[in-house]
């Protein structure tokens, strides 16, 4: 087995060396070969220098890369690209692995002959001792999914981040990759996958855990989380599977439902988005994509739908430098 982790970071020097003590934990000698690659986005703090204090710890090559803060997407697919083996397992820098849950999820992989394996995650404290708490996979509790399977289900809902995934390295770049217009690479990189996969592997359990506490998370930033979500699902509706109207009449539908609650949450024109909600549910346009757009004014300032540009990754490190 050799695997490649790529281990994200920005500003995370508070939570990283947890980061490589569950790493420590995991690789216990079972890796034919291992790799880590920390990609630094742009950190202001002293992250670099945490990981380099740590890295002596890991039981494997370790690379730092570094870019001008531009968004976890295109981190991502720095770290993967300078990736020597053909099983990615993507992390983020605050975020821990399950005990051997990089091994169980490659061997679902090999044995039912996927590409992609995803699992869920729990949480875990920074104020309690940190081996105790991370959790054992149970390597028989996961499902085989088919790609119909796929999209019911995370059309609907999406559970996971990118820290849940293992997947190849040759699937990554058939699809292109994570999706760099976006902050948060996760639901998008999933969809991508599924797009062009038969079936995958879903772990039932948790496979990560996430730090209670990170402030800053980009799930807590609910206008543009959620500005994303939509933009996820739209992409694979009218980009990467333009020729199935079923997608589309779901993704418009799921928009248009969860466009009406967070319009609620951020009161912003809750009853334009009620109308079309109730609207989706007896009629389908004509034109799905450009109905499906116009959802995600319930999310902007402006109550446009196109992305502001504060929210456009590395906005800040640019106009750092004008």
């Amino acid at each position: 087995m050799k695997i490649s982790y790529v281990i994200t970071v920005y500003n995370k020097a508070k939570y990283v060396a947890d980061v490589i003590e569950s790493l420590r934990v995991e690789n216990d000698g079972q890796y034919e070969a291992v790799e880590y690659i920390f990609v630094d986005d742009g950190s202001t703090d002293n992250s670099i220098e945490v990981i380099n204090q740590n890295k002596s710890l890991l039981a494997g090559d370790v690379k730092i890369l570094e870019q001008e803060n531009s968004g976890a997407a295109k981190a991502t697919n720095m770290g993967v690209e300078a990736a020597n083996y053909e099983w990615i397992r993507l992390l983020d820098g605050d975020d821990i692995v399950c005990k051997n849950s990089t091994a169980i999820m490659y061997n679902a992989a090999q044995r039912e002959k996927v590409d992609f394996v995803i699992g869920s995650y729990s949480y875990f404290s920074r104020d309690k001792e940190l081996l105790p708490q991370i959790e054992i996979v149970d390597e028989n509790d996961y499902v085989v999914m088919t790609q119909e399977d796929c999209l019911k289900r995370f059309i609907k809902n999406f559970s996971h981040n990118s820290s849940c995934m293992l997947l190849s390295k040759s699937l990554f770049l058939a699809f292109s990759g994570a999706d760099t217009r976006l902050m948060s690479p996760d639901y998008s990189m999933a969809l991508r996958a599924i797009a062009i996969t038969d079936k995958i592997v879903r772990m039932r359990g948790n496979v990560t855990q996430m730090v209670d506490e990170a402030p800053g998370r980009l799930s807590s930033q609910i206008r543009r989380s959620r500005y994303d979500s939509v933009m996820a699902i739209y992409s694979l509706a009218f980009e990467l599977m333009p020729e199935r109207r079923d997608v589309a009449k779901s993704v418009y539908r799921r928009a248009c439902s969860r466009s009406y609650r967070y319009s609620r949450i951020l009161k912003n024109n809750p009853g334009k988005h009620f109308t079309r909600y109730i609207w989706s549910k007896f009629y389908t346009p004509s034109d799905l994509k450009t109905a499906t757009y116009k959802c995600l004014t319930a999310y902007t300032f402006n109550g446009k739908s196109d992305r502001p540009s504060e929210w456009v990754p590395g906005y800040k490190a640019s106009k750092a430098h004008n």
